[in-house]
């Protein structure tokens, strides 16, 4: 039987990319100029999803001097914009939630519509984005799909039901994505949908706490460790 399959690469999907590999850029800065924050212009958020070509960063309150740690963590990160230091407006905080944002504007549809079709055909399908800003999404399984464990920033996979309840596998998923500095995993189904995403940097008790859930088989005791983590927001929508 031909599985379903598509390629997704568009501006809401190159955003995406660009703003998790921005975010995790800020993060090291952040650590390594020991800044108590870092500021970022209004370009980043009011013209979403264009990406723009010069991004002003304005780091507070650093023990060290943030310049070199742009230079090393821009590379590292593949920031293909200008960063300039100047005036900042939205705090590093703020922008995590642009992505679960972005994702309700361009992609929550489409994956309401596949859940739609699993409700019918009890296939599960499961979409990524990866960090280079292109996207996958496949079809799986009866009752379950294979999450492939490949380095992305955002997923989010269908369950044959009103409620998603996440899987043991499900936790895996999220875990894997989370310990490899991805943002966003959501649960769609015909009814509720489940958000899992990253609202500040780990810690390193969230890194505990986060590893600490692999041995974990329970949703209820996955939900009760994931409320812990202070890092981490989840929410039914």
């Amino acid at each position: 039987m031909l599985r379903e399959q598509m390629i997704l690469e568009n501006s809401s999907t190159k955003y995406i990319g660009f703003l998790s590999r921005f975010i995790n850029f800020l993060e090291d800065v952040l650590d390594d100029a020991w800044c108590e924050d870092i500021f970022v212009d209004k370009n980043i958020y009011d013209n979403r999803p264009i990406i723009p070509s010069t991004i002003e960063i304005d780091p507070y309150k650093c023990s060290y001097e943030p310049e070199e740690s742009i230079k090393i963590f821009s590379s590292q990160w593949d920031i293909d914009v200008d960063i300039a230091i100047g005036k900042g407006y939205y705090s590093l905080n703020e922008l995590y939630f642009l992505i679960p944002s972005i994702y309700v504007e361009s992609l929550h549809y489409l994956m309401k519509n596949y859940a739609s079709k699993t409700m019918i055909n009890e296939r599960e399908y499961f979409l990524a984005i990866l960090f280079n800003g292109k996207g996958f999404l496949v079809e799986g399984e009866v009752d379950h799909v294979r999450i492939p464990f490949i380095r992305h920033c955002l997923s989010s996979h269908t369950h044959p039901s009103h409620l998603p309840i996440p899987s043991k596998r499900d936790i895996e998923a999220v875990l894997y994505m989370m310990l490899n500095r991805g943002f966003l995993h959501v649960i769609e189904t015909v009814g509720t949908s489940l958000y899992i995403y990253r609202i500040k940097p780990l810690s390193e008790d969230d890194l505990i706490k986060l590893r600490s859930m692999e041995s974990l088989n329970n949703y209820r005791d996955f939900m009760s460790v994931f409320k812990s983590i202070e890092s981490v927001r989840i929410e039914y929508r």
